[in-house]
C-alpha cells in the first residue's frame, strides 16, 4: 500500500506540460501592408509612422531581426507597453480617416475614398446604408474577421453613434476595427 500511496502523491507532484496558446501581433510590416494594400493607391503606400508617438517604435510593435542566419521576429507577443503603442499609433491613423471628412489628410485608393466619403455623410440614411458600411468595414478589415464580427461592429455604430458628427464617427469606427484581435493578430 506504501508504494500506491506513493505512486498516487508522486503523479500530483509531476509538472504537467504547459499549453498556452499565445497569439502574436502580425507585425509592423504586416499590419502597414495590409492597411496599405486595402486603403491606398499602389503607387502611394500609406505611412503609418507618421502616427508613431516618437522616433523608432516601429521595433517595439513587432519586427523582423537577422543576426547572421537566425531571422526572428521579436516584440510580438501582445504586452502593456506595444498595445499602448498600438492604440497611440492607431488612434492617430484613425482620426486621420475621421478628418478625410473635412480635408484630404490622407491620399485613399478611389474606390474606398468612394466609400468614406458617402460615410462622410454621416448621420443621413446614405452613410448607413449596408452597402457602405459593409464597404468600409472590407475596405479596412479585409477578410480577417467573420460576419459575425461585421455585425457586431455596424448594430453598435448604428446604435450608439447614430447621431454623432461624422468625423467622430468615422474615426471610432477605423479605431474599433484596426484594434480588433482578428485585425492584429496571427490566427
Amino acid at each position: 500500500m506504501n508504494r500506491l500511496v506513493l505512486a498516487a502523491l508522486a503523479l500530483c507532484f509531476m509538472p504537467l506540460p504547459v499549453v498556452a496558446q499565445t497569439s502574436q501581433f502580425k507585425g509592423w510590416a504586416a499590419i502597414s501592408r495590409e492597411l496599405s494594400t486595402r486603403i491606398a493607391p499602389a503607387d502611394e503606400p500609406l505611412d503609418l509612422g507618421e502616427f508613431l508617438p516618437a522616433d523608432d517604435m516601429e521595433d517595439l510593435l513587432g519586427t523582423w531581426s537577422t543576426f547572421g542566419t537566425e531571422h526572428t521576429f521579436r516584440n510580438g507577443v501582445p504586452n502593456a507597453l506595444n498595445l499602448m503603442i498600438w492604440q497611440v499609433t492607431l488612434s492617430g491613423f484613425a482620426n486621420a480617416v475621421g478628418e478625410t471628412c473635412k480635408k484630404d489628410r490622407l491620399v485613399l485608393h478611389p474606390r474606398f475614398s468612394e466609400t468614406l466619403h458617402t460615410l462622410c455623410k454621416w448621420p443621413d440614411a446614405a452613410a448607413k446604408d449596408e452597402a457602405v458600411l459593409q464597404g468600409f468595414w472590407m475596405g479596412v478589415m479585409g477578410h480577417n474577421a467573420g460576419e459575425d464580427e461585421y455585425i457586431a461592429w455596424r448594430d453598435f455604430f448604428l446604435s450608439e453613434y447614430g447621431g454623432r458628427k461624422p468625423g467622430e464617427t468615422i474615426a471610432a469606427m477605423t479605431l474599433a476595427i484596426t484594434m480588433n484581435p482578428r485585425f492584429l493578430l496571427h490566427r
